[in-house]
């Protein structure tokens, strides 16, 4: 696995690298959309979130296009638990 350059002060250099990140993230997603659920939405969500770390402002494009997924994650996440309770109750009354 890549990590980040040794140089960039006070970066931990076990890290793994912005492409590193986006590639689970693309994982998660492609898995997601096979079979979408609560768990898999958060771990997205929790990936984007990390591409928006100081660590990862490789550039301006990693930067717009992270803040752009944690928002398209976030709104997911939160359908996901909108929803949760009524499946949770539909389980105890069958």
């Amino acid at each position: 696995m890549n990590t980040l350059p040794h140089h960039a002060i006070g970066v931990d250099p076990n890290l793994p690298d912005a492409e590193s990140v986006m590639a689970s993230l693309l994982y998660v997603a492609t898995l997601y959309i096979k079979k979408p659920s609560h768990d898999l939405a958060r771990q997205a969500l929790q990936l984007a979130e990390t591409l928006t770390l100081p660590e990862y402002a490789e550039s301006d494009l990693i930067c717009r296009v992270s803040r752009r997924l944690c928002v398209q994650w976030t709104l997911l996440v939160n359908e996901h638990a909108q929803f949760r309770p009524v499946a949770d109750n539909i389980k105890t009354t069958e």
